[in-house]
């Protein structure tokens, strides 16, 4: 997992981590990356209108069936970006075309089933994300409950 996100990092310097949970562990990663060089910004008011709106029913209901009700539910989930996760990652391999690492590791792995080991150590880095997160002074607020309080 290291070399895959020091990787995306790589090419997603503004990216961010997100983890799908299952009661309250990692059990997958969600990497989101931008084409640009500025900030991630992330409103949630305006997430939560678009799942509130029927073009997005099927998404709204999607995320219910997995315990998401709001966005800042959704959003509680963040796990972390490059400058927090820098001293996680310090020696982490970047997977590139002349070095198939990740090829390798994943069979190495098959079977292996740590997503909530590696979800824990990756909170550890964990921080508010100054400046990020757009919302209602409500909104800000439960998310920072929702994240332990930052």
């Amino acid at each position: 997992m290291k070399s895959e996100i020091a990787t995306f990092f790589q090419a997603f310097p503004n990216g961010v981590v997100f983890g799908n949970t299952n009661n309250g562990a990692g059990y997958d990663l969600v990497l989101v990356g931008q084409f640009s060089n500025a900030p991630m910004k992330i409103d949630i008011t305006s997430l939560e209108q678009r799942l509130q709106s029927p073009e997005y029913a099927q998404v709204a209901q999607s995320l219910r069936e997995i315990g998401f009700n709001s966005a800042t539910e959704l959003m509680a989930t963040f796990a972390g970006n490059e400058p927090m996760l820098r001293p996680w990652l310090a020696d982490a391999q970047i997977n590139r075309d002349r070095n198939l690492r990740l090829q390798f590791l994943a069979g190495a792995s098959l079977n292996t089933y740590d997503q909530a080991g590696i979800y824990s150590q990756m909170l550890q880095y964990r921080r508010w994300p100054e400046g990020m997160f757009e919302g209602t002074p409500d909104q800000i607020s439960q998310l920072r409950s929702m994240m332990g309080g930052f």
